[in-house]
């Protein structure tokens, strides 16, 4: 339980550089930020951010206890629900793609992602997500106790020797 909470907190505070670091942003123009904005409604990410939200949420749930995970669902999906939304987040989640893409590229983009193969790809992508996941997940389940050991060897290190137990 100890390294599942360090490896959650290790994620909440490399979020939090990351949003910072985006907020650091350069100014688009309006058009810039509309042709982004229409890329994510060509990809489906605005209809499918829920259910993504969702599955890292119930995929995250596995590494909670079971006598605490009624409370940790309840609580992820009401911080979730409070700061973590679609309308909430799409106008900075648009400027991270402008920033990466010039207003041409995305708008040649929604153009691929309106066509049949574009749509299927869209389509299919959280579905090739998961399953990215899984065999992430496994390879990782597989190898646990020697994950778990260099952990333990490392945070060892990092220990000066009079605080050792």
């Amino acid at each position: 339980m100890k390294l599942n909470l360090i490896a959650l907190i290790t994620l909440l505070v490399l979020s939090t550089t990351c949003l910072k670091a985006q907020t650091a942003a350069p100014a688009f123009t309006a058009s810039h930020l509309k042709a982004a904005d229409d890329f994510l409604t060509a990809t489906g990410v605005n209809n499918q951010f829920g259910s993504v939200m969702d599955n890292m949420i119930k995929s995250s749930s596995a590494q909670i206890p079971e006598e605490h995970r009624a409370s940790y669902l309840k609580v992820m999906n009401t911080f979730i629900a409070k700061y973590f939304t679609w309308d909430m987040l799409k106008d900075k989640i648009a400027t991270v793609y402008a920033a990466e893409f010039t207003e041409d590229e995305l708008i040649k983009l929604s153009a691929f992602y309106n066509t049949p193969l574009g749509k299927k790809i869209s389509s299919k992508l959280t579905v090739l997500t998961q399953k990215g996941m899984a065999i992430g997940q496994q390879a990782v389940a597989d190898h646990r106790p020697e994950l778990e050991q260099m952990m333990k060897d490392a945070f060892e290190k990092d220990t000066p020797p009079a605080t050792k137990q």
